[in-house]
């Protein structure tokens, strides 16, 4: 599920002994300006001055559907005629805009008092364990809607997670800890019901192609990726039946997020799922190896709170103040500098496949991987700035050997404590910094950020 507009309640809060003319001027020119955000749909605009006001809002507000609310103060407020309101939407996140006062003529600063109203809010806010952002303007400043949009956007990302579905072939591949999920957990906080298939349900979609379907398939993989050597058309022909098969099972459940059982799944039948994966993942589509319930929860938030495609990378090496991260053949466009390019590789006697090797981007990155701890999720987040990788390759595959898309991470912490406390061995990583709006939406979704 795409993010969509949030539905939203302004409320424009002050004080009816304050000159009403000004405070209307603000009110309407908040009101303009919010209703010109991308991520807003306005359902309903209300002013409270008073105790009757402050009466038929909560009535009013009563029947209109909503996702947040925007508490704006144009003034000092007293604060129970607004809580008479607030205190039927505990769940619903809301915005506590303070409107700094103005200079007259005479260079007179002239203070409504709004941040008397909000510091008069906020600590009820925090002692009800209401979920909300704060902003305050100074005099004289330009709205800041940007922030607002922040907001509105977060709370509709929050709205997507919780309407989106995963699908996972298998569980936990190889047996590995990290890659074990809470099903009711997930529900509980995020809303997200895992669906699970059976490998036979893949292997007989795969089957169901008709050879001009997959002719198509191939046809398509020739068109988006460069060929760094030969590869067979036997093994392009069970790629392509596999795109088709995971593509189908997306658009036949309204799949949000994918992830398939790998080393101990796909591989044993003689390929790698990597290119499959590679075409399928986009900023729409979490897509990740070895059925990691967790990675594909974690790749869903940060596409949603971004807008961008998200991937999993692997630990590998680690040096003074980074660690190499790579994925052993998969990685989304996005992710590519230049040419998808891809190559026959092997590992081993059994897995002739695909792999990846495009170059990833370098650049500053966001990362977080969700994880359980005592019955609740915790996030863990970071900023850090991805740097080109030395060359390497994970021993076991034949020469000559592919070249992983891959970077060195700098964490932007003291690798010591990364590694003692990175929760498992995929992180999940968008390009630009995107912690501030990250921690919002795990605020909003009471999850704790572990920084």
């Amino acid at each position: 599920m795409k993010v969509q507009p949030t539905k939203v309640i302004i409320l424009s809060v002050g004080d009816a002994q304050y000159p009403q003319d000004a405070l209307g001027k603000v009110i309407e020119s908040v009101r303009e300006g919010v209703a010109t955000l991308p991520s807003a749909e306005v359902v309903g605009a209300y002013t409270i001055m008073d105790d009757k006001d402050a009466d038929i809002v909560a009535s009013e507000v009563s029947e209109k559907i909503f996702d947040a609310i925007i508490v704006n103060y144009v003034s000092w407020h007293i604060t129970p005629y607004v809580m008479r309101t607030l205190k039927n939407y505990k769940e619903k996140p809301i915005l506590v805009w303070g409107i700094g006062g103005w200079t007259d003529a005479s260079g007179k600063l002239i203070a409504p008092a709004a941040a008397a109203g909000t510091t008069a809010l906020v600590p009820v806010l925090k002692e009800l364990e209401y979920k909300y952002m704060v902003i305050n303007q100074k005099p004289d400043e330009a709205l800041r809607l940007q922030e607002v949009d922040k907001f509105l956007h977060t709370v509709g990302a929050v709205k997507a997670v919780h309407h989106s579905r995963i699908g996972l072939y298998g569980y936990a591949d190889m047996g590995l800890f990290s890659c074990a999920y809470n099903k009711t957990l997930a529900f509980k906080k995020l809303g997200v019901d895992i669906e699970d298939y059976l490998a036979y349900d893949l292997v007989d979609q795969m089957k169901g192609y008709t050879d001009e379907e997959v002719a198509a398939a191939v046809e398509e993989i020739k068109q988006k990726t460069t060929f760094e050597n030969e590869i067979k058309d036997e093994t392009i022909a069970k790629v392509a039946r596999l795109y088709l098969a995971m593509k189908g099972k997306k658009g036949q459940r309204g799949l949000d997020a994918i992830s398939i059982k790998c080393v101990y799944g796909v591989t044993q039948m003689g390929f790698n799922p990597c290119l499959a994966q590679s075409l399928l993942a986009d900023k729409d589509t979490s897509v990740i190896c070895e059925c990691d319930a967790y990675g594909m929860l974690t790749g869903i938030i940060l596409s949603r709170v971004s807008g961008q495609s998200s991937a999993f990378v692997e630990h590998y090496e680690v040096f003074d103040d980074s660690v190499l991260v790579g994925v052993c053949g998969f990685v989304p466009r996005d992710f590519i500098e230049g040419d998808m390019k891809i190559r026959s590789a092997n590992l081993g006697e059994f897995n002739t496949g695909i792999s990846n090797v495009s170059k990833m981007k370098t650049g500053v990155v966001t990362y977080a991987r969700l994880y359980e701890t005592k019955g609740d999720y915790k996030l863990f987040l970071g900023k850090g700035e991805a740097m080109p990788n030395p060359k390497w390759t994970e021993a076991g595959w034949c020469d000559p050997t592919p070249d992983f898309p891959s970077v060195l991470l700098k964490p932007g912490k003291d690798m010591q404590y990364y590694m003692e406390n990175v929760p498992g061995q995929h992180i999940v990583m968008i390009y630009g910094d995107w912690e501030e709006e990250i921690e919002l939406f795990c605020k909003f979704a009471g999850i704790e950020v572990e920084k």
